[in-house]
């Protein structure tokens, strides 16, 4: 049995978790001082015009210090800000030869594990999945985390133990591929997290104006040319403004959860990530002389 441990006991760790654990895998979790006594959760894999999958993550053991046994694989299911902080010193001391998986998409992420944990250990996810602690309403029967995942949809895995990473996720029944082309995450996340930044720019308000929508489609194309460049791949064609604003229009009426409030709930929390990879993009374009006035002006209209 193959020994898994999960930082972060947030939505999607606790989706991850779920999964390792259907797999055959031991899963324990490390989290924050004083949720020491989490016992689990419930989860529900939500589906339209039906009632969610109801199932329950029981974690093996749940602890606030780096256990020190071996591990066969760690996931680091916490958001990019978290990732710089000094506990990941502490985690490496104890995870020996570990795969560390990483579902951060920030373009610093992995040149950040990289000075923690040599670079053959790390392992990037893109997560396909949205993932929230639920109810928003009355999409699901109880508290507990409410996830969803695309119809066809399968989850990226890079890096040198991907097959180890793509074996396991597929053994717990979820769709996953090695994807052997390096940045493949992070260019899409630059594809996305403009147009969030956005949306939290205007408050939120659905559906999305013409105006701003175009703004974000900009801010798109300079971070994604940031991105191709950090990992020599090709510049692509975005997705137009209004092709987005069609589906903002459409997908409240398809999605079996309340769109707007989920993104509003999930994104405010997470507000420090997409100011740190706006930043990140910024940064590294100014570097390189490519423009970023676009991603700079929607940085700038952000509240503080």
């Amino acid at each position: 049995m193959s020994k898994v441990l999960i930082v972060g006991a947030g939505a999607l760790g606790q989706v991850f978790g779920a999964w390792l654990a259907a797999a055959g895998a031991r899963v324990s979790y490390l989290v924050r001082p004083g949720r020491e006594d989490w016992e689990g959760a419930s989860l529900y894999r939500l589906r339209w015009g039906r009632a969610p999958v109801g199932e329950r993550i029981v974690p093996y053991e749940v602890s606030s210090e780096p256990p020190r046994e071996r591990w066969d694989m760690v996931w680091l299911c916490v958001d990019s800000p978290a990732l710089r902080g000094e506990w990941t010193s502490a985690l490496r001391e104890v995870t020996g030869t570990a795969t560390v998986v990483t579902i951060g998409q920030d373009p610093g992420d992995l040149h950040t594990l990289a000075r923690v944990w040599p670079q053959e250990q790390i392992v990037q996810v893109t997560p396909m999945l949205l993932a929230y602690q639920a109810p928003l309403e009355r999409e699901v029967p109880g508290p507990g985390v409410a996830y969803w995942v695309p119809p066809g949809s399968a989850t990226g895995v890079t890096g040198a133990r991907a097959p180890q990473v793509v074996a396991a996720l597929r053994a717990g029944g979820v769709r996953a591929r090695r994807v052997t082309r390096a940045g493949t995450g992070e260019l899409t996340a630059a594809r996305m997290i403009p147009y969030i930044a956005e949306l939290e720019s205007s408050g939120w308000r659905l559906p999305a104006s013409s105006t701003g929508l175009r703004r974000a489609a900009a801010a798109v194309r300079e971070a994604a040319g940031v991105v191709s460049a950090q990992h020599g791949l090709r510049a692509s064609l975005s997705v137009p403004s209004w092709a987005v604003g069609l589906a903002l229009r459409v997908l409240p009426w398809l999605l079996p959860f309340d769109l707007r409030r989920y993104l509003e709930t999930h994104f405010t929390k997470v507000s420090a990530q997409t100011r740190l990879m706006l930043d990140g993009w910024i940064a590294e374009g100014a570097a390189r002389s490519l423009p970023v006035g676009r991603l700079s002006a929607l940085r700038d209209s952000l509240p503080a």
